[in-house]
């Protein structure tokens, strides 16, 4: 029997599925975040007629725990619509993929701790 072929994963750093409730924010989206690594992360958010493209700059926000990461350097990676199970619902879900840049040592140590103790596991 042949061995189905190995992905190729092109992420240097590995995903966690933060808790429910951690949320990334910018001037321009808020949704819950999907996963998250000391690379990036990805989140979903409701597509309006006013969304506009990601800022350079996002937060990282878990209420539940009193933890926030400001101003957060970042580049999008990737946006794309996001299957909706029920058609229903006349607002479109978007998940975007963003990676980090130019971390400054306080923000990669709480992003470190973040993963550490805040996620359940990898994603």
């Amino acid at each position: 029997m042949q061995q189905p072929a190995k992905h190729n994963e092109r992420r240097k750093f590995t995903r966690f599925a933060p808790k429910n409730g951690t949320m990334a924010v910018n001037s321009h989206a808020l949704g819950p975040i999907v996963n998250i690594s000391m690379g990036g992360l990805a989140f979903r958010y409701m597509e309006t007629e006013k969304t506009q493209p990601v800022s350079d700059q996002l937060g990282i926000f878990l209420g539940s725990d009193d933890f926030l990461i400001e101003k957060i350097e970042s580049q999008l990676i990737e946006d794309t619509a996001v299957e909706q199970d029920s058609t229903f619902m006349q607002t479109k879900t978007r998940q975007r993929s963003i990676q980090f840049l130019n971390l400054s040592s306080e923000q990669h140590k709480k992003l470190e701790d973040f993963i550490l103790t805040k996620t359940q596991g990898v994603a």
